[in-house]
This record gives structure tokens, sequence and C-alpha cells, in this order.
């Protein structure tokens, strides 16, 4: 089938390579499985909006229970081919598979490019189809901090069941190390990828020889530094669409799905404050429809697009929905208490040698072809990271509040001839937030605050964190291997003497980024604080029938990607739902 679209290109490497990049992107990936007769209900017990990773855990898991009917509704479509490739990750981001949405401006962050671009997956699987796929938990002491907020049973304790029960482990040697921490037999596989770049070798030595040595990050301790576990198996990513969706949806004739569709309002019953259904519009067919509701609506739609429809069905701030002439049906403090792991890119790495001539990049998708093996299977020198402790944590405080994270600067992940330490802020003390488009609420997107690097302290960590660095420089192996630092001679920060604080400090503010881990917009507290959203149950306040599970539900972003965090969020938010239906949990 490649070989057949390929022809036309007279077997020219490079027309070849970029048509395969091209077809794979746009070529759905294929079912084994013929869809069952399904006749749809005029009211579901459950609809879900969104099939992110929260979306797809919850449509599963409520599936189980035979007579309740499930809906499942998705912006976007089915993935396509290409997101199978672990080295493929940087041109999902850059597609149609892309909510696209920046930053607003400001003026201690993202100066580079007026804001920064915010990735959220616009796929079934949502952001788990086109993420780098680093199975992180965070911290214990994270979770333990939620309870202290008020949320009961949200302790790590009370959730390590949860992270476990999703969890098909493919790693032997950890199984054996942790088995207090790991399971198999869920329905997410996790495994290191079975291709490990050279260069990620080199890394893992150097900051071996620094002192963070190598652990397993969801074990016991999350300090030093591991060969990633990843949410892929045998060289193929394992979205949460893939786990929870496609291995079940063809045998259950209760879960309806519909895709391309835009979700524009919860419906609520003014005068009992319960929720009724939802608005929809087709995105193929331009076509207005509603759902009806039997039980609960439950919003799994993010923390960028999450408070955006719950503002614009009438929960949110009062005084920003009568900005925009919408009902108030409930005061709440939607889209407050944004989170997110502020980033600096522009420490840079360049080599001596880089494998990037085009005969070479065909091999490599070859071999990937013929056994999901060589460069195509991993994420190159994204495959190693870091935590680690500056001096301003707090004193016996014995969890990170820093990550370094790698990437290649190529297209893919596979090709580069530098690369850029990431040192990303696992404990921001900025809070920002999210309102609704001031031109155009319902189409238009979403402004984002993320208000990066307003606090001092934020500030002064991470330039420790930039110090702390630098020292890779000074070890054996990179200077064995020729791995230099990149000096930056543009304006405005070749204005300042290199090296010295002012010179990171205007570096900070420039190449700023995100590692795509937005939460917190919807916050879960009890009901005097002033900026929950939701309660402990994961029901919206003062709205009956109604629940946010996702990642916009936490109350302090966990220290670590927060993609396996949002499937334990909605782990244990089906097995609430479930209690409070009185229906058997498993």
């Amino acid at each position: 089938m490649f070989f057949q679209y390929f022809l036309s290109c007279g077997w020219s490497c490079a027309c070849i390579y970029g048509s395969i990049t091209s077809f794979l992107l746009w070529e759905p990936a294929e079912e084994n499985f013929y869809p069952i007769p399904q006749q749809e209900p005029e009211e579901y017990d459950f609809i879900i909006i969104g099939a992110g990773t929260a979306g797809c855990t919850l449509a599963n898991r409520l599936s189980e229970i035979e007579n309740w009917k499930i809906l499942l509704l998705e912006a976007g479509d089915d993935e396509p081919q290409a997101s199978n490739i672990p080295a493929f990750s940087p041109l999902l981001q850059e597609s149609y598979l892309n909510w696209n949405y920046k930053t607003q401006p400001q003026k201690s962050a993202c100066l580079q490019n007026n804001g920064c671009n915010w990735p959220r997956g616009k796929v079934m699987g949502g952001s788990s189809s086109i993420n780098y796929m680093m199975y992180v938990r965070g911290n214990q002491e994270d979770y333990n901090s939620w309870e202290r907020l008020g949320n009961a049973g949200w302790s790590f304790k009370k959730i390590l069941k949860y992270f476990t029960k999703s969890e098909d482990n493919r790693d032997q040697e950890i199984m054996e190390q942790n088995p207090q921490y790991h399971k198999s037999g869920g329905y997410q596989k996790v495994q290191k990828f079975p291709y490990l770049d050279s260069n990620a070798k080199i890394i893992l030595k150097a900051l071996e020889e620094l002192g963070y040595k190598q652990t397993d990050i969801n074990g016991e301790t999350q300090l030093g530094s591991m060969i990633i576990q990843t949410t892929s198996v045998n060289g193929s990513r394992e979205s949460a669409n893939k786990a929870f969706i496609q291995s079940i949806k063809h045998k259950r004739s209760n879960l309806f799905i519909k895709k391309k569709v835009l979700v524009n309002k919860i419906l609520i019953d003014f005068t009992t404050n319960k929720t009724t259904g939802v608005e929809y519009f087709s995105i193929v067919t331009g076509e207005s429809k509603t759902a009806k509701v039997k039980k609960e609506v439950i919003l799994s739609a993010g923390s960028v697009n999450g408070p955006k429809l719950l503002m614009l069905s009438g929960i949110g701030l009062s005084e920003e929905l009568k900005k925009h002439e919408i009902p108030v049906v409930k005061n709440l403090s939607v889209g407050l208490n944004l989170q997110d792991h502020v980033s600096f890119f522009g420490i840079t790495v360049r080599m001596n040698e880089t494998n990037s001539t085009c005969d070479g990049k065909l091999e490599d998708f070859y071999h990937y072809l013929e056994g999901h093996n060589g460069p195509l299977s991993s994420t190159g020198v994204t495959s190693v990271t870091t935590f680690m402790q500056t001096n301003c944590t707090l004193i016996n405080d014995t969890a990170p509040d820093v990550q370094l994270m790698f990437s290649g600067t190529g297209e893919l992940f596979s090709y580069y001839d530098k690369f850029n330490i990431m040192t990303v802020l696992l404990t921001p003390v900025s809070r920002g937030f999210i309102r609704l488009n001031s031109d155009e609420p319902v189409w238009g997107e979403p402004l984002i605050y993320p208000s990066y690097f307003e606090a001092k302290q934020d500030i002064d960590r991470m330039l420790q964190a930039v110090r702390m660095t630098l020292n890779l420089f000074n070890t054996t192996v990179f200077r064995k291997n020729q791995f230099l630092l990149v000096k930056d001679t543009k304006l405005p920060c070749s204005k300042f003497l290199f090296n010295s604080d002012k010179y990171w400090l205007c570096q900070m503010k420039q190449y700023t980024s995100t590692v795509f881990h937005p939460v917190g917009t919807c916050k879960m507290g009890p009901a005097d604080d002033s900026e929950a959203v939701v309660d402990t149950r994961l029901r919206v306040h003062g709205v009956k029938g109604l629940r946010v599970i996702d990642a916009s539900i936490m109350p302090i972003i966990p220290r670590g990607n927060i993609n396996a965090a949002t499937m334990m969020i909605a782990e244990k938010g089906s097995d609430m739902i479930k209690e409070d239906w009185k229906e058997k949990v498993t």
C-alpha cells in the first residue's frame, strides 16, 4: 500500500520521505473489527464530553455496567497512522490533531513569539495521542497535599490503587523491583521503548556523574534519573483511545461514540439546577442536535476547553458571565487556579555527529515497518529525564522541584545535530486563568493567561535550576563526546554578559515554553474553598447531575507529566459514580 502511493515520486528520496510523513498523518489507523449494530436511545444514562485520557477511561469503566447507555462526544476524529510512531510526536503537535491554542502576550515570559503555543489534542485519545508518552505519576507528597486541602480520600495511599488499576506494566525488571507500585493486567500498557538513542545514553551517564542515580521515579523515591517508561507497546504509541476504547468498543453495544462534534452548551434546568443534556454541533454536516441525559453529564474536555464550556453554560464568575450576557446558573471560580509546568528551552547542546541523511531516514522507516524498532520507535534524547531539587525547596523536603527534559531540534525526534535541555519548574507559585474570547465566546479560542514567572520564587528557582543544568558541561562524558553549550548571539539577550544572571533571566523570558501540563481550572475542594468548582467526588458545587473529571480538577499540579495522574482521576471518578448510583465497583 505504501509503495503504490509513492511510485509517482520516481523514487526520489526526498519526495518519498515527504510523502511518507504526509500519508501517515492523514491515513486513519486501521481497525480489525466491524461495528456492532446499535439503536440510539432517546436518553443516555451518562454523557461524557471529550474523548481524551479521562474521557476514554470513563467511557470504558462506565460501560462495564451493561444496562447503562453511555454517549462519548469528541471534536476530533480517529487517530492517524502517524500517531503510532513515537518519533513523529513533534509533527503531530503541528497538525490538525491539535487545537492550536496560544497564550495571551505577557511581559515576563514567552516573548520570542509574543505568546507560547499550547498544544491540546483534538483527536480520539486527546493529548495522549500527540504527547511524548512519558509515564510519570508525580510525587507522593502531591496527593497528600490534596487531602490536606480538605479533599478526603485523595492521599497517595488512597489513590495508588487507581494508578495500578489502569496499568499493564511490561518491564519485568521494574515489576520485580517495585511490585507494590506496579501491576500488570490493566488496559494501559506501560513499557520502555525498544530502542535507546546513543546520545540518551551519554546524557544518562552525565546525570549519574553529577549524582542523579538511576531510579524508578514512580516508586519510593522520585529524585534521580531514568530511561523513561512510556504509554507504549513494542515501539508503538498506546494512547488512551487505543488502550481503553479500541479494546472494547466493538464488544459493548451500550457505548455510543460521536466524533467530529463540538459541544456548545450543557443544558441545565434553571428551576432545579439539574443537568438535562447537552447541545452539540456536527463539524461534518453543520447540524445542531440535543442529547438528553438521565443521570449525569461528565465534563472531560480538559483544563482549557472544560472551563470554557462551563462558562458558556452559565457556570462561572458572575461578573465574567454578565460581560457576555450569559445567564448565571452558579457563581463559581471557573477558569482560575491555572497551573502549568513552565519550562525554559534556551540551553542548547551542539554535537559533532548526526544521522539525518535522507537515505538513512528511509532505511529507518523500513526498519520500523518490519519490526517497530530502530530510531523511529523511540523519542530520541527525550527518553531520558531526571528529577532534582534546588535549595529553594523546604528544609527536609525530599520531593523534587525541577525536572530536566531533553529534546532534539530536528523535525522528528530521531534526527538532530543539536538538542535542547529543558528545565521544567515542577512546583510553580504563579497562578494563571482562562477567560472566554471577548469577541466570539462560543466559537472563538478561549483566552489563556498562564502568568509564567509572575512570582519571584519561580524566577529564583528557575535561575538556580539553570545553574545546576550547566554543570552537565563540566562532566567527563560531555567533554569526551564534545557536547558544547551554544552561545546565543541574538538580541536582546546578547547585550548582556554571556552566562551572567542577567543573560539567563533574559533567555528565560524569551525562550519560555510549556510541556503541555495545564491543570487546576476547575479546582477540587470543599464548599468553603472560594476557588473550588467541584467537591471531593468531582460533582460541580450547586449543580445536580454534573461532574468534571479530568486534569482541571487538580488543586495543585503534580511533580511530573500529568497523563498518568489524569488516568488515575478518571479511574477513581468512575468508581465514585458507580458507588453513588449503587452499582458494584470492581
